[in-house]
């Protein structure tokens, strides 16, 4: 054998052997193909292919070595005819290794058209000298097309290259897995929908492809299903996720072909419309996507009526910041919530303000449980008939460090919102029992002091065990403890009928609070073990000039006392007032008219005197 074909035969060996350990072992592609190209660059391929470009006679003996390889390999000229392929190349492309294969053909008839201009610059380069690796389709007999990356390296003699290899690579299982992932990345797996990175990489692409146009307009809206934990609830999550889908077919078919629409997270919906017209109003567009959830969806068989909230914003008022967007119709959202189900909101710039202090008093609030903040007023409550005080209702007041008593319906709210009001709760209950405590053992008059509960604190786990504890390890006998409930709590009787009881058991006293506000009726309070009624003060400020008013707190105290129960009004501030409720024998009376709430010090003042 000639000395310049023992570089041919080291590089076919070398190139068997490292293939079939890429192929057996799953060595990378990047591994193999560099592998290959110092092989070519280091034994000498160069005189191969001269001698395949040149030397016909020897051809066959040169590429013997590499004929069977199972990477597809082909010899080009420098105006691109293919002088030789092995049998993987022929395969790749169509043809039977037996068969006619385009020797003689160009190459990039094979390649597809998107492509062509590529391998075009990438073979001057390595026909110039210079490896370089790129992908590309190719369009066999078949006409599908698949993807391969390939190794384009010189061919010929050192300094005068006359044409290029190329050995390449099949990259589709590699490229659906990237597609695969880019999906999974990019698009919500339940609905098809576009997830929410999508979304906002394609608004930033909207903002920015209007943003020399004033005749385009964006309005940005947030879709949230009203109830949806409900209806998972009742049906189980895979009925949720099939209203999910049945939710996303009818937006998205409500939709533009300009428009947008991505699932953002749970039951929320993210929709961007594009309006060129200028005439379409952005609350009318939000109510009409909205109307079309109004027909019963079928789940199962069973029709199911919804509603949605939505909050929505413009790119008018945010034109560059995609972010600041969604967070203006997230808050628009909010605010649609807090107003009720079923409702849509447009983004007022006043609210950022309100926000923003929201958030303050919610970490002033953490700080303040923590040091200490709060203080107990209390408000005697008076025995109608005898004017003896018969009781005290415990209420929070926060001593802010800079702003000073902050009044309860500032703060309250935030405080339930936030879930804050559990810890509050906590220490109200805890001081109220202990100042209880400390009258009696002042040898005051004992009577009983009234806490009220947040509907968060109520529902917590072994809550009434947990009150019982409280009152053991501070020595206050239960029946010195009575806790007021709003009428919210009632909605879920058969919960409620159990937590009660095993409070009654206790020993401890339940009023329900600010009565006729509420959701209760006497058909659901007959079941209750309530002790007493409090009359709400907007009933009591108006008896002495609404009739109607005057009604409802007769009947009420009326009724109360048919079900054992007595009756306290609040809100008590005048003669007049104190006359009609002793007139239609109410229990007991809590207002201005006998005391405001007052430090503790003032109610031992007024117990001993």
């Amino acid at each position: 054998m000639k000395w310049q074909y023992a570089g041919v035969w080291c590089v076919a060996i070398a190139m068997c052997v490292f293939t079939g350990i890429a192929v057996t072992e799953h060595v990378s592609l990047d591994i193999t193909l560099l592998f290959i190209a110092a092989a070519i660059s280091a034994i000498g391929m160069v005189v191969m292919l001269r001698r395949m470009l040149h030397e016909r006679a020897s051809v066959e003996a040169a590429w013997s070595g590499i004929r069977h390889n199972p990477l597809p390999f082909y010899a080009m000229d420098r105006s691109g005819r293919i002088i030789q392929m092995n049998e993987a190349a022929a395969l790749s492309l169509g043809y039977e290794p037996a068969s006619n294969v385009p020797i003689g053909e160009r190459f990039d008839r094979y390649v597809d058209a998107t492509d062509v201009h590529l391998l075009s610059e990438h073979a001057e380069l390595a026909a110039g000298g210079k490896s370089t690796q790129i992908i590309i389709g190719l369009r066999g007999l078949s006409g599908d097309i698949s993807y391969w990356k390939a190794l384009l390296a010189p061919a010929g003699s050192v300094g005068c290259p006359v044409g290029c290899i190329l050995i390449a690579q099949d990259v589709n299982e590699r490229r659906r897995n990237d597609e695969h992932t880019r999906h999974l990345t990019h698009y919500d797996d339940r609905t098809g929908l576009p997830n929410r990175r999508l979304f906002i990489e394609q608004l930033d692409e909207m903002l920015e492809a209007i943003k020399d146009s004033s005749d385009t307009l964006l309005t940005i809206c947030c879709i949230d299903i009203d109830h949806f934990k409900l209806i998972n609830a009742s049906f189980g999550h895979d009925c949720g996720d099939m209203l999910l889908l049945q939710v996303a077919d009818r937006l998205l078919r409500s939709c533009g072909e300009g428009d947008l629409i991505c699932r953002m997270e749970g039951d929320k919906f993210g929709i961007v419309l594009a309006d060129t017209t200028g005439e379409r109003s952005e609350g009318d567009a939000i109510l009409k996507l909205m109307a079309v959830l109004e027909e019963p969806f079928d789940i199962q068989g069973v029709p199911i009526h919804i509603t949605a909230s939505a909050g929505y914003t413009t790119s008018g008022q945010e034109p560059h910041h995609s972010d600041k967007l969604l967070r203006n119709a997230n808050l628009a959202l909010i605010k649609a919530k807090e107003s009720g189900p079923n409702e849509c909101q447009g983004y007022r710039e006043e609210w950022d303000a309100a926000s923003i202090e929201r958030l303050r008093i919610q970490h002033d609030l953490r700080r303040a449980v923590i040091n200490r903040e709060f203080i107990l007023h209390y408000q005697p409550q008076y025995d109608m008939h005898s004017g003896a005080i018969v009781g005290v209702e415990a209420l929070l007041r926060w001593n802010h460090p800079v702003r000073g008593l902050v009044p309860p319906a500032q703060f309250i709210p935030i405080a339930e919102s936030s879930g804050i009001i559990v810890q509050i709760g906590q220490w109200v209950l805890e001081e109220a029992c202990r100042q209880n405590k400390e009258w009696q053992d002042a040898g005051l008059p004992k009577i009983p002091v009234s806490v009220n509960l947040s509907m968060r604190q109520f529902w917590q786990p072994n809550f009434p065990e947990s009150i019982a504890a409280v009152l053991e390890r501070i020595g206050l006998e239960p029946r010195y403890l009575e806790l007021e409930i709003t009428e919210s709590m009632t909605m879920d009787a058969d919960k409620l009928t159990n937590s009660l009881l095993r409070l009654t058991d206790i020993g401890i006293s339940i009023s329900i609070d600010d009565f006729g506000t509420g959701y209760s009726s006497f058909s659901y309070l007959k079941h209750f073990p309530i002790d007493r009624l409090k009359i709400d003060r907007s009933f009591v400020s108006d008896i002495e000039d609404d009739p109607d008013d005057a009604e409802i707190v007769a009947a009420i105290i009326a009724m109360a006392h048919n079900l054992h129960m007595q009756v306290i009004a609040e809100g008590v501030e005048t003669a007049q007032q104190v006359h009609f409720l002793k007139m239609h024998l109410c229990d007991e009376m809590q207002g201005y008219y006998g005391s405001p709430p007052v430090p503790s010090e003032r109610i031992a003042e007024m117990l001993a005197a």
